[in-house]
């Protein structure tokens, strides 16, 4: 077992060990708060961390230094040495890359493994050079390194006594700490202001009960679960096309300091030489050709920003009847989704009954929690508080025809997303009669449901792009160093590193809910987007027959019967389906279920119905999964039904 798997298996299986911690309950940020500001002083590195590094960290390889030059690696030996640092332009041919890589890597190793003392700089070197540069696994190593030096030690965890004197680093590094002795004299963190030094580093002894091992759960627990302060949210942007979704996302983004104002410039005059007008906004996100021509979204878009409290990943879906399967696919990714509607006139009245009553009914079908309401193009009726009446009472009557539930609705926010009116602030002077809060208000308030970290891993592939996998995490935790297996296609890789675009950094790890690009050195032949990856040991199943309880639409034109095909949307799975037997169909009257033969499912009636891929895909029962177990069905471009998985057959 190599040392990754060592540390993972560590983690899954260590809860029930009573090695690390001892009675006493101490903060450890404010025990080795003081350990890292020799790392914080001006240029990333004092004189505390360079006596912490009496022998300086090996120099890069000979064949490595090659390998610099020939990359052109820019070397600076006019620059002067820092007597500080272990590293120097003169000695190090590497010297500008570890200079720019090692604040980023002290940085996240702070955040990453607070429990651990804070990294050398001869060791930080050492492992950036052994990991080609690459931050993600240079972290791992070390932190799998530590992990093994504490267990061998036999469980003891590093207590900082009070000492004399001013704080100095021990030259000896505390990757290696010292077992010392247990249990001897190791004061309260609580009664000591002064900073440690090496002579007071000692270990205590942790076989003192329940409430050590307690401690140690709950410490390790935190380390593992999602950032509670600040998750992440995955919302889509839906409506009728035309609404003007782009165009208020781009504002969005760029009142958010996202996107620069040069590129807004840049549209403007884009616009102007063909001879087109609004669009500035919108072409910050439509930056194909085709869809510059068009004037309309055709591929879903995705962008991130930050609210007070949360890390959004927005899809911009399309709104058009043609892509309308790219809207669903986005949908079926979202936690949350802002419903754009036109307040023009003549607009709002055209999109009610076409585009927005399908969006919506989408929406409901695939679960997605809450809805903000953005009544757009308020502009163009002069910001007139009748007519956002008029437009928020009728969109309440079809919302409550959808059976959309009331607290769904986050709320209403009347917007002009070319002038930039309540997106991100209230506007008292356009709109004096509107106290709401702002779009971005609404937004940030958007609850979550509970996520699946503690079930078994599934990896939604959205997308492959050489060998980047476009995921989400729908159930447990994705760690790098991992090895998926990805089913139906039976595919094995092992994860290189994972990276988050809502931080724009790589992570160690990726929880349930959040959206993750994942690099890999394997093979990549065979996955497709629909594809879900799981633990080798924990597999979801495949079939080409399943059995799901489905509810027809009135936009059915005709009669379900045996035979009859559709396209299926669910997870980021488009696949043709067939009808193959016609189990039971609910009484709307009485809310029975048939027992006899049923021949038929017409409109707006539920039923039980068993169906046939023309291959196995990934599914799973929607009691165990949500994600991976509701879905859509389309029939010529119309949504017709929606339904849950119940469970999966072996074909006979």
């Amino acid at each position: 077992m190599n040392r990754h798997n060592r540390f993972y298996a560590g983690i899954a299986g260590g809860f029930e060990d009573d090695e690390y911690y001892d009675d006493d309950s101490y903060d450890y940020e404010e025990e080795y708060e003081e350990d890292y500001e020799g790392y914080e002083e001006k240029g990333g590195y004092g004189k505390a961390a360079y006596e912490a590094t009496a022998s300086a960290a090996p120099p890069a390889p000979a064949s490595m230094t090659k390998d610099l030059e020939k990359a052109s690696v820019p070397i600076a030996p006019a620059l002067p040495v820092n007597p500080y640092t272990s590293i120097s332009p003169q000695a190090d041919s590497d010297y500008e890359l570890l200079d720019s890589l090692l604040p980023q890597m002290h940085a996240s190793w702070k955040v990453n493994a607070p429990t651990m003392l804070p990294l050398t700089e001869a060791e930080a070197v050492t492992a950036l050079r052994a990991s080609n540069y690459n931050l993600g696994p240079a972290l791992l190593q070390l932190k799998a390194k530590r992990e093994e030096e504490r267990a061998k030690r036999g469980g003891g965890v590093l207590r900082i006594a009070a000492a004399s004197g001013p704080a100095q680093r021990s030259s000896t590094a505390p990757g290696v700490e010292s077992p010392g002795e247990e249990g001897d004299g190791a004061s309260d963190p609580e009664e000591n202001s002064v900073a440690p030094s090496a002579s007071s580093v000692r270990t205590t002894g942790t076989s003192r009960g329940s409430k050590g091992a307690s401690q140690r759960r709950t410490r390790q627990m935190l380390e593992m679960e999602p950032d509670k302060e600040k998750p992440d949210c995955t919302i889509v942007i839906a409506g009728h096309v035309d609404a003007g979704k782009s165009t208020t996302l781009g504002h969005l983004l760029l009142l958010l300091g996202r996107v620069g104002s040069q590129d807004v410039d840049k549209n403007e005059r884009a616009e102007r030489a063909q001879h087109k007008e609004s669009f500035k906004y919108a072409w910050l996100l439509d930056q194909c050709e085709e869809e510059r021509r068009r004037g309309v979204t055709i591929d879903s878009g995705s962008f991130c920003f930050e609210t007070s409290h949360r890390r959004v990943h927005v899809l911009d879906a399309p709104g058009h009847k043609d892509f309308v399967l790219s809207m669903i696919s986005s949908a079926t990714q979202a936690d949350a989704a802002v419903l754009v509607v036109t307040a023009a006139t003549s607009e709002f009245e055209t999109g009610l009954q076409h585009g927005t009553k399908s969006h919506l009914m989408v929406l409901k079908t695939l679960g997605v929690g809450s809805i903000v309401v953005a009544v757009n193009k308020m502009d163009s009726v002069d910001y007139s508080q009748e007519r956002y009446e008029y437009v928020v009472r009728e969109l309440q009557l079809l919302l409550k025809q959808t059976r959309i539930p009331q607290e769904a609705v986050i709320g209403f926010c009347p917007i002009s997303g070319m002038t930039g009116v309540n997106i991100t602030q209230r506007d008292a002077k356009e709109t004096p009669w509107y106290h709401g809060l702002s779009l971005i208000e609404m937004i940030d308030k958007c609850p979550l449901e509970s996520r699946l970290v503690s079930g078994p891993l599934r990896l939604s592939l959205q997308d492959v792009q050489g060998t980047t996998l476009y995921s989400k995490v729908e159930s447990g935790r994705l760690f790098t160093g991992d090895t998926v297996q990805f089913v139906p296609s039976d595919v094995r890789i092992t994860i290189k590193s994972i990276q988050k675009p809502t931080v724009s950094g790589s992570v160690l790890v990726a929880f349930a809910g959040e959206t993750v690009e994942v690099s890999t050195n394997s093979s990549v032949t065979g996955l497709y987007p629909g594809c879900v990856g799981c633990e080798p040991a924990s597999l979801i199943r495949s079939s080409t027959d399943f059995e799901a309880q489905i509810q027809t639409f009135r936009t059915l034109t005709k009669s379900i019967l045996p035979g009859a095909s559709f396209t299926i949307v669910v997870h980021a799975l488009t696949a043709r389906v067939d009808v193959v037997a016609l189990i039971s169909k609910m009484d709307h009257k009485t809310g029975n279920w048939s027992k006899g033969m049923v021949k038929c499912v017409p409109p707006a009636t539920q039923a039980l119905i068993l169906f046939r891929s023309e291959s196995p895909v990934a599914l799973e029962p929607a009691t165990e999964c949500r994600a991976l177990g509701r879905f859509v069905l389309q029939q010529d471009g119309e949504t017709v039904a929606g339904g849950l998985v119940t469970r999966l057959l072996d074909r006979p």
